[in-house]
């Protein structure tokens, strides 16, 4: 989808007092904040991808499976803020304010956080990833099985198992065998189009849709 096509005016904020907001499951994608406060909020499974969110306050903010793609995050204050299984991708940290932020099993790939503010110098809840999973680390099986998945229009437009010049997006491979295995993937992957019906924008709302047929005994 283009530009003109996305809700950046839906979800960009200038500022803004969104305090205590529930952004569940919202799509930021190519949005455009500045000086809004979003502290205390919840993005549980949202997409920030290719937003822009500068010098705003997510003080107290969950990020519980948020996905920060290419996000711009300059000068933002994310103190007592909560990251679990999150995922940074060429995010721009740049002034970031981290002072009292807790991290847990939250992916950290092509981010530097160099010129970040007050990081937390306890990081075991961090994967340090200095480049995507290579193909090599997935079974021929299972690339197969993703690739078979480009014939689905929703899945292609999804951007989550699919990078730019047709690449396979092997983070989110990645993230998805944290919970399953690659025969369970393989298995899910052939059924996943007679089951999805509706555009998603996160590898986290994959993976609930696939822990769903898993447990109805639908794969």
């Amino acid at each position: 989808m283009s530009l003109a096509g996305k809700n950046r005016k839906v979800y960009s904020y200038n500022n803004i007092d969104r305090r205590n907001s529930n952004f569940t499951y919202k799509d930021f994608e190519k949005s455009c904040s500045y000086h809004s406060n979003f502290s205390g909020c919840n993005f549980t499974a949202a997409s920030l991808r290719a937003a822009k969110f500068k010098f705003c306050s997510f003080y107290g903010a969950v990020f519980n499976q948020t996905e920060f793609i290419g996000t711009n995050l300059r000068g933002c204050n994310f103190s007592k803020a909560t990251f679990v299984d999150a995922i940074f991708n060429a995010a721009v940290l740049d002034r970031a304010n981290f002072s009292g932020a807790t991290f847990q099993n939250t992916i950290f790939l092509n981010t530097g956080i160099s010129t970040a503010k007050n990081f937390p110098e306890n990081t075991d809840g961090i994967i340090w990833l200095s480049h995507m999973p290579a193909y090599s680390e997935f079974s021929r099986n299972l690339l197969d099985a993703v690739e078979s998945l480009r014939e689905n229009d929703i899945v292609r437009r999804s951007n989550v198992l699919y990078l730019k010049r047709g690449k396979i997006n092997t983070l989110s491979l990645y993230i998805l065998r944290q919970s399953f295995s690659e025969e369970e993937l393989i298995k899910a992957f052939s059924a996943l189009p007679e089951h999805i019906t509706t555009q998603f924008h996160t590898v986290s709302y994959l993976k609930k849709l696939l822990t769903k047929l898993q447990k109805a005994d639908t794969l």
